[in-house]
């Protein structure tokens, strides 16, 4: 899926935290009214560009929210139930390579990782 399909009230999932948001004009939000704008921190790829762990790895169809309306993604999510429209393959990631770096080097390369993440050999 690229950015250009992602429509109003459709539920996406960061990969670093499996974090949900709810879309609505362009932002993602979560239950804070905090989060990301679609257009300046993701690219056309659904890449986070400077925070590449807060990509987007999972997107749900639209739910339908009636006026006035809790935002509670997770209880939404629940009782909708809707489904997984798109899913993000995981990067893999070296178990050699991480062995071989320093422990300061590891967390610099993780966090410039695509998430989700599996560890091969």
């Amino acid at each position: 899926m690229k950015k250009s399909g992602i429509r109003d009230y459709m539920i996406v999932e960061t990969g670093f935290d499996d974090k949900k948001y709810l879309v609505i004009k362009g932002k993602l939000i979560d239950d804070n009214l905090e989060g990301f704008s679609l257009e300046t921190d993701f690219n056309e790829n659904l890449v986070n560009d400077k925070n590449k762990p807060y990509s987007i790895s999972k997107i749900y169809e639209p739910v339908k929210l009636d006026l006035p309306f809790e935002l509670d993604i997770e209880k939404i999510v629940k009782n909708q139930n809707p489904k997984v429209i798109w899913e993000r393959k995981p990067t893999p990631l070296s178990k050699a390579v991480l062995s071989r770096m320093k422990k300061s080097e590891v967390q610099k390369y993780v966090m410039n990782l695509v998430y989700p993440c599996v560890i091969v050999k």
